[in-house]
């Protein structure tokens, strides 16, 4: 997906660079490794020299990539072979080093242990549930344990299951508006987080990850969307049903966690750029996919106690998540993994320089917006999952992949492509199969005329065989022929009788010409008087 470059592009990207710099100068003054006295002057050359060094990196593999792009162009299938391949091992690996990671942790199951619990079959100790998310959890979870027995170790099977399914859907994601190769960085910078978020090291039950599965079910489906529109589909008014699907599920995963609603708004919004299209034509799907948010939200919130309480219901909802004002907390300065962090903002800072590759498309405004919401609302959110750690550094994730994408842009792209209407592509479709059944006809009736042609040539030559042997007639001597009749006289008068060429002047010989080529070296002139008496 391609968008526009506008102004809010360029608005996005200034309040991103104050963001960035903020971010790798709290990392660095608070890492630990300055002495206090000069920390503020070592932090502030390790920012610049940070943000300098990549931003060299990042032209550095700018013109790395213009000068294999056409290669990789050329071999578009074979890297998609590999594509799914690199994808599957960076799941694969996910798997078995959360599995690893909690074989190695602690020996008892902490958590939410209620889920499991009301999943139990046949179970009696069963804690009452209000939300949906422990609903839905404990639902799947008892289909699960229906086939498999009542054993934990099955709900942590569960647990790590769901969030390989969060990679491949937000992978796929990322690959249809950023592409392949900010995929595979994406996927793999989520997939080897253990190695320093400590949510991992703990096993234990929760419905977080199942709220990241359906997160990144939203996310593909809106990715989905955007890319189908850019690519030029969902054209016909049929596909408005499709649009109230979209919305629908915003709504519902609005109703869900608030905090999706404030992260997903920029890419929704983001429908009205594209590349190619007129904002009008962004317009009429936008409104449908805000209609559908909208009536599914508001469904959830009637669902709950009637509609005579949907404004008692809506309060206790903000209620919720609109709380713990005033309350703000950067989790990359208190962690053990400050390096890391550190490491991944100075990388983030890419975006900087890496923004003016090409001053025609843009595709990193949306995610870097949504970056910026979600520390802007940590504020005012109350129990949101969007401002956890664990989805702020996924969310780190998707700038880095938006690092990548900037990196493998083409400087002349305008993000133009060639857009057809479905009417118009099937009367071409239907043209062009008129055309191949006109032509097939006129192969059909120029074969028939061919051997219509030949037919009749082929009986002219038997009839002229005919004539010649009708009138060359070799009679032995002393053989008497029977007399003809008057039926013979008449055919032989009806058939046509060859005509004698005629010579007009003197046929001759030229002697001299016979004498000439007749002579060899062994001739002797002869003379008059010659004696040949020997």
């Amino acid at each position: 997906m391609k968008l526009k470059r506008m102004w809010p592009a360029y608005c996005i990207w200034a309040l991103f660079i104050i963001f960035d710099v903020v971010m790798v100068a709290s990392s660095s003054f608070f890492l630990g490794l300055f002495p206090s006295d000069k920390k503020i002057m070592y932090t502030a050359v390790l920012t610049v020299l940070g943000i300098l060094l990549m931003s060299v990196l990042m032209v550095f593999f700018g013109k790395l990539y213009d000068s294999i792009e056409d290669r990789v162009a050329s071999r578009e299938n074979l890297f998609d072979i590999l594509y799914g391949l690199l994808m599957g091992i960076i799941v694969a690996s996910a798997f078995i080093l959360r599995m690893k990671v909690c074989a190695n942790g602690a020996l008892e199951v902490s958590g939410k242990l209620s889920l499991f619990e009301n999943a139990v079959i046949g179970g009696t100790n069963v804690t009452p549930e209000n939300d949906l998310l422990s609903i839905v959890y404990t639902f799947i979870l008892r289909g699960i344990l229906f086939l498999t027995g009542n054993d934990i170790n099955v709900a942590l099977f569960f647990e790590i299951v769901s969030f390989c399914i969060f990679i491949l859907f937000s992978s796929a994601s990322v690959k249809m508006l950023l592409g392949s190769l900010p995929s595979i960085v994406f996927a793999s910078f989520v997939s080897f987080m253990p190695i320093f978020v400590d949510r991992f090291r703990i096993p234990s039950l929760g419905t977080d990850n199942l709220f990241y599965v359906m997160f990144s079910v939203e996310l593909f489906l809106i990715a989905t969307l955007l890319r189908g529109t850019y690519l030029g589909r969902f054209v016909s008014k049929v596909w408005i049903i499709w649009y109230l699907i979209v919305g629908a599920v915003i709504g519902f995963m609005g109703y869900t966690d608030a905090g999706t609603l404030f992260t997903v708004a920029p890419l929704v919004f983001s429908i009205l750029f594209i590349a190619g299209q007129e904002i009008k034509s962004g317009l009429f799907k936008l409104v449908f996919v805000l209609l559908g948010g909208i009536c599914s939200f508001f469904g959830m919130i009637i669902q709950e106690l009637g509609p005579e309480n949907t404004l008692n219901t809506l309060v206790k909802w903000a209620t919720y998540y609109f709380k713990n004002l005033n309350t703000f907390s950067l989790f990359m300065i208190y962690t053990d993994y400050k390096i890391i962090y550190l490491v991944t903002v100075i990388a983030m800072s890419g975006v900087i320089i890496g923004f003016w590759k090409n001053r025609k498309i843009d595709r990193v405004s949306p995610w870097l917006l949504s970056m910026l919401i979600i520390y802007v609302t940590v504020p005012f959110m109350g129990a949101t999952q969007m401002n956890s750690q664990i989805m702020v550094t996924i969310f780190y994730g998707f700038v880095l992949a938006c690092v990548v994408s900037l990196i493998t842009v083409s400087p002349e792209d305008d993000g133009l492509i060639v857009i057809e209407d479905e009417e118009d592509m099937e009367q071409e479709e239907e043209q062009a199969e008129s055309d191949e059944e006109n032509a097939d006809n006129a192969d059909e009736g120029k074969e028939e005329i061919e051997d219509i042609a030949k037919e009749i040539v082929n009986k002219k030559v038997i009839t002229k065989e005919k004539e010649v042997k009708e009138e060359q007639r070799f009679v032995p001597e002393g053989m008497v022929l029977p007399m003809e009749t008057e039926a013979d006289l008449g055919e032989r008068d009806e058939a046509p009788r060859m005509k004698m060429p005629k010579f007009e002047g003197t046929i001759s010989i030229d002697r001299k010409e016979i004498e000439q080529a007749l002579k060899d070296d062994f001739d002797i002139p002869l003379k008059p008087g010659d004696d040949f008496d020997f």
